[in-house]
This record gives C-alpha cells, sequence and structure tokens, in this order.
C-alpha cells in the first residue's frame, strides 16, 4: 500500500505530534521484532492524547488507558489501512531493520575497539570487559566509549609504578592531562581510572573474584575510599586530612609523627596524626609491646582524664577506620605490636572490627565478640556502656 492509497486526512494525522510518537516506536517493535502487540508504551502530553484521540475516540482520551494495538488495528480497519501500513509512511521497515543492525554492528565494533585499547596499556580482559559493561560507561556506538577508554588506557601506562614512590593526584593529573583537577572525584574521567583501578586491585589480589559482587562504583568517591584507591597506585590524595587519634603512642624512625607522638606521649595528651605525617620510616618503640583499638574518642577522653601519660598506647578510629588509621595498624602490626582491637556492638562496629582484623591479622578481640548482624540487628552496646572495664584494662601498673 502506497500513502496515495491512504486518505490524506490520516497521513495528516499520522504527522501530528502525539501520532507521530506512537508509529515511531511501532516502527520500533515492527524493526526488533517482526510484529506489534499488547500495549504501546509512549508517553504523551495532554494535548499530545488528544491528538491521538482523534482516531480512538474522545472515551479513550478521558479514560487513562493506554494505547493497546487491537483499538488502533480496529479503528484503522475502518478506514482500510493496517497499522504497519501506516507505519510504512514513514519509510520502508525493511531500511529500519537495516538501519538497526548496522548500528548493532558499529555498537560492538567500538566495544572490540575499548577492549582491545584497554588490553595493550596491561588491564587484564577480565577487568577490562568488567569495566566496559558497567552502567557509568558512555553508550556503545556513539564514539564517545572508544574515546574514553584511549584517555584511560593513556592514563594507565602513565601511573608510578613500584619504587618509583607516591606522587599527589594534583600533581600527576597536571603531568598527564594538563590540568591538576583533570582526575577530580567530580570529573567522569576521574571516576572512571579510580573505578578501574578498584577493579584491577581486586583482581590482582584473587583472579577469581566476582568484580560486580566486590567492586561497588557508587561508593568509590566517599573520601576514604578515594584515598585508598588511588593509593592503591602510588597516587596520594589529600593526606592531610585522613586523620588517627593516638594517646602515649611513642615511635621511632625519621617520619613526622614520630616527634608529634612523642610529644604528645610525654604529656599524656591525645594526638591526632595525619596520614601525610606517617609518610617514611617508622616504627613502634621498643616499649611499646602492646596497643589498644576502639572507635570512639571518648575512650580516649577518659583514658587520658584519668591516667594521663600512665595510660597504655591507645588508638581511635573515630568511626570508619580511615587510610591514616589503616596504615597506623597495619605498620604497627607489622612491627610486631600486639593489637587489641574492638568497637561499639552494633551492625557498624561489627564491620569496622572485620576490616581492622583484616589490616592486622594478628589482632585479638578486646572485651568484644564478633557476631552475625542484618539490617533489621536490634542489638548496640556502644563502648561508653562499658567503659569502666575498658578503663581498667588501659591502667599501665
Amino acid at each position: 500500500m502506497t500513502n496515495s492509497d491512504i486518505d490524506a486526512s490520516l497521513l495528516a494525522w499520522a504527522k501530528l505530534p502525539g501520532p507521530s510518537k506512537v508509529i515511531e516506536e511501532v516502527r520500533r517493535r515492527i524493526a526488533k521484532r517482526g510484529v506489534v502487540r499488547g500495549e504501546i508504551k509512549v508517553e504523551l502530553t495532554e494535548s499530545e492524547r488528544r491528538e491521538v484521540g482523534k482516531l480512538l475516540g474522545l472515551p479513550w482520551v478521558t479514560s487513562g488507558r493506554g494505547i493497546s494495538v487491537d483499538p488502533l488495528e480496529k479503528a484503522l480497519a475502518g478506514r482500510s489501512v493496517t497499522l504497519r501500513s501506516l507505519a510504512e509512511t514513514q519509510g520502508k521497515l525493511d531500511d529500519l531493520q537495516v538501519l538497526n543492525a548496522r548500528k548493532q554492528a558499529e555498537r560492538e565494533s567500538e566495544l572490540r575497539e575499548a577492549l582491545c585499547s584497554l588490553t595493550a596499556a596491561g588491564i587484564p580482559s577480565t577487568v577490562a570487559q568488567w569495566f566496559l559493561k558497567l552502567r557509568a560507561r558512555p553508550r556503545a556506538g556513539s564514539g564517545r566509549l572508544k574515546r574514553q577508554a584511549d584517555q584511560v588506557s593513556d592514563i594507565w601506562k602513565k601511573l608510578p609504578t613500584a619504587g618509583q614512590g607516591s606522587v599527589s593526584l594534583p600533581v600527576f593529573a597536571a603531568a598527564v592531562l594538563v590540568d591538576p583537577h583533570a582526575l577530580d572525584k567530580d570529573t567522569e574521567l576521574g571516576r572512571a581510572v579510580a573505578v578501574l583501578i578498584a577493579g584491577y586491585t581486586a583482581f590482582e589480589a584473587d583472579p577469581d573474584v566476582d568484580l560486580a559482587g566486590r567492586v561497588t562504583p557508587g561508593t568509590i568517591t566517599a573520601s576514604e575510599t578515594w584515598r585508598t584507591t588511588w593509593a592503591a597506585r602510588g597516587i596520594a590524595c589529600d593526606e592531610v586530612s585522613s586523620l588517627v587519634l593516638c594517646l602515649n603512642l611513642t615511635l621511632t624512625g625519621t617520619a613526622s609523627a614520630v616527634p608529634i607522638a612523642a610529644a604528645a606521649a610525654a604529656v599524656g595528651e591525645p594526638v591526632w596524626l595525619t596520614h601525610r605525617s606517617l609518610r617514611g620510616p617508622w616504627s613502634p618503640a621498643p616499649t611499646v609491646d602492646r596497643v589498644y583499638v576502639c572507635e570512639n574518642p571518648a575512650v580516649v577522653e577518659a583514658a587520658a582524664e584519668h591516667y594521663g601519660a600512665g595510660c597504655a598506647p591507645l588508638v581511635c578510629t573515630y568511626g570508619w577506620p580511615s587510610s591514616a588509621a589503616l596504615e597506623l595498624i597495619t605498620g604497627l602490626e607489622r612491627a610486631g605490636a600486639q593489637l587489641h582491637v574492638r568497637a561499639d556492638d552494633d551492625s557498624a562496629g561489627q564491620k569496622i572490627v572485620v576490616l581492622l582484623r583484616e589490616y592486622a591479622p594478628g589482632s585479638r578481640l578486646w572485651r568484644f565478640e564478633l557476631r552475625e548482624t542484618t539490617a533489621s540487628d536490634t542489638v548496640r552496646e556502644y563502648e561508653e556502656q562499658v567503659l569502666p572495664k575498658l578503663l581498667s584494662d588501659l591502667r599501665v601498673l
């Protein structure tokens, strides 16, 4: 059936905004599946709905019902026209199928090129494929996916290697991309590289890891996750705002934290150490063989108030452990100090202790029991509630 065989008023109706949306969706469905059945889901404005109602009738307009194929076919049959033939007035459907096939081929081709770009930079194929399938990636077929993959690959090849030492993220971005803020967490490129680093780090630790279950792209920009992710590839992010609270923790070595901690310990005063201050050689002083780890600053304040310089070495994570806290705890265990760890006994506290023991496998629990928790968990015992017992352990005789 040609356009000349169809009533001119019907052709004019088909060109109205509302009917045009419906016919476009019909063409898409036929091109994809060969047929169109059931409901045709399109969003119509009030005026567009009235336009479609010129064919389907006023009762349909006021009913609020969706657009179904059968009523459309029935209305068109009265004019000796089928929905398919009306859709073909906008162009042969075979041409649309060819166009869709070409677009699919272009998408697959760009996906292959993006994968080749990443693997050529040294990224394992498993990690690269996972990365390219993430929802945050540009859609294949537009050219943007390949461009981003090329950018990421170029940055990947310039990341510091083992033994090169650490470089700050703004300095690295300025050297590689001219702009010191090009890899900030609010940029698409910065988040893309960070997510890829997280996936690569997880894969490097366990090649059989389920990356989809292990890495959550949406959490990458959380401050501590952002820092630890980049740190895995030798990039330092704002080390001065990552803090850990200590009391009477004397250290030796040349790191800036050593004299800072010593001065505070001499007068039994709590002190905040930054991640930056822990850069360089350091270790616990020979007299430090046991270190207690808690979650809440209230414990540290009470210990300093009761015992001052006579309190056992104490580290406070201040909630979820920062990169500074994890750096300190890892270094203490590596040097042979016996860690005794705890947190609030609630869902978050249980997770904190699990994390601490991942970084310090030889640590012992300090008046704390590990247990399974759920979203509906109602068991809560805060450190302040057992403070007298904790203080009794911290007194140095």
